[in-house]
């Protein structure tokens, strides 16, 4: 995306100083098309956060760790559907409200692929409105990458949701690599399946699960789980 591709997602941009590093930024996602507006303090944040509509919170390097999860979770409570990005290599890691983090410093193409996640994934949210029916919902993509998850489904498995969003169906499904390719591939001529399938934990502990998935519109899978009740207790 340019300048000449605009987008409608907004940006709120926020960084602990109002220097160098947050004006690059600024300019790199306004290049590209999106609306920003700047934050340099953390009272500035709060501010913005409680004021301005916005869609996906940025969070960039400067800002320390404890703040980071902090304006996070206001973020996620002020509106459950923002996105949050954090630019930082480790930025998701013991933080449950981030939805995906980038090193700022593998240059722009990362960090616009990364926001470009974020935007999908915050499309895959609209199957699962406050009257969606299901504990344990996902959402992928047609190429088999998750883009959503709720809070159960990350808790079953033992991620941090950011964590979970880097992975695709392969890497969760135990035994799927070698046949999750032509079986999803039936899957989606069908536009829907359902039956038992083994999921793997963290710690690679099994966890068996029923399943039904359906094939929406718009190409976003959308699968319901109903954990036994052998892995549902543990």
């Amino acid at each position: 995306m340019n300048a000449d591709q605009t987008s409608d997602t907004r940006l709120l941009l926020c960084s602990r100083h109002s220097d160098s590093v947050l004006a690059m930024q600024r300019e790199v996602f306004r290049n590209s098309g999106y609306q920003v507006v700047a934050a340099a303090s953390k009272e500035e944040i709060y501010q913005h956060i409680e004021t301005t509509d916005f869609d996906v919170i940025i969070l960039n390097h400067t800002l320390s760790f404890s703040d980071r999860k902090t304006l996070a979770k206001k973020a996620k409570q002020s509106n459950p559907s923002n996105g949050v990005l954090v630019l930082h290599h480790s930025g998701s890691l013991g933080n449950p409200y981030v939805d995906l983090a980038v090193d700022s410093r593998s240059g722009v193409k990362p960090m616009l692929d990364t926001l470009k996640r974020i935007e999908a994934m915050r499309h895959a949210r609209t199957h699962h409105g406050p009257g969606a029916e299901g504990k344990y919902v996902v959402v992928a993509d047609l190429n088999r990458n998750y883009t959503f998850a709720t809070d159960p489904v990350c808790e079953l498995l033992g991620y941090d949701r950011a964590m979970l969003l880097e992975l695709r169906i392969d890497d969760i499904v135990d035994g799927s690599s070698h046949v999750a390719a032509p079986l999803f591939q039936q899957f989606v001529a069908d536009g829907r399946q359902e039956g038992r399938i083994t999921l793997r934990h963290r710690s690679g502990r099994k966890v068996p699960v029923k399943y039904s998935a359906l094939v929406e519109p718009d190409g976003c899978v959308v699968a319901h789980w109903e954990p036994l009740e052998s892995s549902a207790a543990n």
